[in-house]
């Protein structure tokens, strides 16, 4: 036959022609050079990354005639002998063939005697993990102190398997992965000298097929050159692989993000005429949404990929959520897991996309349509149950809660409520035509864990009598909303009378107005609206200015890197619920900021319970527990009743 396959005629022979490897390369070319040569050397990694090829660089550097060097010169007679597989002096072994302990006294009869052409007698034992305990026992004496002429190489796909005497015996090295790039960049070097066409597409393919082993991919090169009829072209490679459909992976994922279930079922369809790999299009998901993912992160990163997939990420990073990608990259690794369990690979798959599509998160403004919702015994005449309307509480600043007490007749007051507490006699009520009577309440929530509940009733008296209740009202309350740093919730009650609205108005929440001032943005910042990163991101800022055009962030370069458009966006739109102008975002970042929200409300949540932890502590109960029995407080178990704002 004289046809020599790519990857036998393309194997390196010297530490220069090697791909990859770097660390292997560096730690034996200065062992060479300085002649600390060990008599035992391990090479681990999957197949295909280069043990054995670097093994027998190994020989030919001890061997060759020109002296020990890690440059062999490959022209004499035992460089020649070594890379055509007749050199005598180097004994290959495949362990997987030879298990048997007589094998391995066999092999090491001859280790006491010199070697017959070279300067060493190599033995290199190919995945020797398969040996015997046996055949180990019987090699470790000889491994621990072999002749001065003899040394042993080892390869193996898994080193886990090996002995500990035998690891500690050797010099172990890992050798890793190949990445697409180092494999796409050496088929392209080998198109190139063979002078066969090929499409840059293809190789990307083939670098991909070959999960991270050369060999592999130059052994799929060798197929696709025969399958194209000596070019190289990416369809021939497509449907050589079988990797049909890995083209519509995001159209579907953009499907997904649109959540138009409609035309993602329609794809599918379309793609089972193409009979494809189902299991490799999950796969491929995992990669797209893995190249969005770091996209939305930093653009520099995916240089690498072929133009065409760079656009189709470029708009899959804008359309796609951040915690959306999340969710649905768990998705397709529990789908790859679960698919060979399935009766049916395309139904499999279809549910995995459902699924995508059944906890994608809701944008804001999005709704689920009444077309879309059941009728439940809708022959029968039976309606609905309406559902329980929720009354949203607007959020207000201290400052704005003085202001709306102070004009406000004295309601029913309370400080923390943690448990019902006895209502003071509320004073004489005034006729009705003597006094205007309104009730209102206003709440105030305390992180302080001790504050007992305090409740006052008042109907309002005439105006004058009014006038001596109402001195200051706000004074106390907006002091001890200071004092704790939060501000009150105030609830008004409807009064009895129905009011006439419009449905719209009826159902829409009330938006919380804001101040937008620097020195309220650690309360203010969590009134915004916004979750997930985009508000995890807010809590960590600082607001510089706040106008209807402009709006200027500080942020910490850690923090700041994490910001995107979308982000950007979703910021922005908060913003305008405010001012009803979408503002311009800023950010600034800063090495050291002032006070965050996400550092207000840590802040708060420790004085609260050190407040809690001392109150506890001085309880009278408590004291004689402790003094009287011997009993121990566990400080750190005390918490505040009721730390949710903090």
């Amino acid at each position: 036959m004289t046809q020599q396959v790519l990857a036998r005629k393309w194997r390196p022979t010297s530490f220069q022609d090697l791909i990859g490897q770097d660390h292997v390369r560096k730690a034996l070319t200065h062992a060479l050079s300085s002649q600390r040569l060990h008599h035992a050397y391990l090479f681990s990694g999957t197949r295909g990354v280069g043990k054995t090829t670097i093994a027998r660089i190994l020989a030919r550097c001890l061997n060759c005639e020109s002296g020990i060097t890690a440059t062999p010169c490959g022209q004499c007679g035992a460089c020649q002998a070594i890379s055509e597989n007749r050199f005598v002096d180097l004994i290959e072994v495949d362990a997987a063939s030879r298990t048997k302990v007589d094998d391995t006294r066999d092999l090491l009869e001859n280790v006491s005697y010199a070697p017959t052409l070279g300067r060493y007698k190599i033995y290199l034992i190919d995945e020797v993990h398969m040996l015997t305990s046996q055949s180990f026992n019987a090699l470790l004496k000889t491994l621990e102190e072999p002749p001065e002429h003899v040394v042993f190489l080892f390869a193996t796909t898994d080193p886990h398997k090996l002995l500990p005497t035998v690891l500690s015996r050797c010099l172990q090295f890992h050798l890793r992965d190949l990445s697409a790039d180092q494999i796409q960049g050496h088929l392209h070097h080998i198109l190139e000298a063979e002078a066969i066409a090929f499409e840059s597409e293809a190789l990307w393919q083939l670098a991909r097929a070959g999960r991270g082993s050369m060999r592999d991919a130059i052994t799929l090169l060798d197929q696709a050159i025969a399958f194209g009829e000596g070019r190289v072209q990416t369809d021939d490679v497509i449907q050589m692989l079988g990797v049909q459909g890995l083209s519509e992976v995001p159209a579907m994922l953009a499907d997904l993000a649109r959540n138009d279930a409609n035309a993602l079922l329609a794809r599918v369809h379309e793609l089972a005429m193409q009979t494809p790999d189902w299991m490799a299009l999950v796969s491929g998901m995992q990669t797209v949404l893995h190249q969005v993912a770091v996209r939305q992160i930093s653009a520099q990163s995916l240089g690498h990929l072929p133009p065409s997939e760079q656009r189709a990420v470029d708009e899959l990073a804008a359309l796609m959520a951040p915690e959306f990608l999340q969710l649905a990259y768990q998705f397709t690794l529990t789908g790859y897991r679960d698919m060979p369990m399935a009766s049916d690979p395309r139904s499999a798959f279809e549910m995995l996309l459902l699924r995508m599509l059944a906890f994608r998160p809701a944008r804001m403004g999005e709704m689920i349509s009444s077309d879309t919702l059941p009728q439940a015994n809708a022959s029968e005449g039976n309606e609905p149950e309406p559902e329980p309307e929720l009354s949203v509480d607007p959020v207000v600043t201290p400052a704005q809660a003085s202001a709306e007490l102070a004009d406000a007749p004295i309601g029913e007051a309370v400080v923390s409520e943690p448990a019902p507490a006895p209502v003071i006699d509320p004073e004489p009520t005034l006729a009705p035509d003597s006094a205007l009577v309104v009730e209102s309440t206003v709440a105030i929530e305390t992180t302080d864990a001790s504050a007992e509940p305090v409740r006052a009733s008042h109907v309002a008296a005439a105006p004058a009598e009014l006038a001596e209740l109402t001195s200051d009202p706000s004074a106390a309350v907006a002091e001890v909303a200071i004092d704790h740093g939060l501000a009150p919730q105030v609830v008004v009650d409807a009064p009895t009378e129905s009011v006439d609205m419009d449905d719209d108005e009826a159902d829409e929440p009330e938006i919380p107005v804001l101040t937008l001032q620097p020195e309220q943005w650690v309360i203010e910042a969590r009134a915004l609206g916004l979750h997930g990163m985009t508000g995890s991101l807010i809590l960590q800022s600082v607001l510089l200015s706040a106008t209807e055009s402009l709006v200027q962030l500080a942020l910490k370069p850690s923090t700041a890197r994490l910001i995107n458009e979308t982000h950007l966006k979703r910021i922005a739109d908060a913003f305008a619920r405010q001012t009803g102008v979408i503002p311009e975002i800023q950010i600034e970042t800063r090495d050291s900021l002032p006070e965050t929200p996400e550092d207000y409300a840590s802040r708060m949540r420790h004085e609260a319970i050190q407040r809690a932890q001392e109150l506890f502590q001085d309880d009278p109960f408590v004291s004689t527990l402790t003094r009287d029995l011997g009993a121990k407080v566990r400080v750190e178990t005390i918490q505040p009743r009721d730390d949710k704002h903090v």
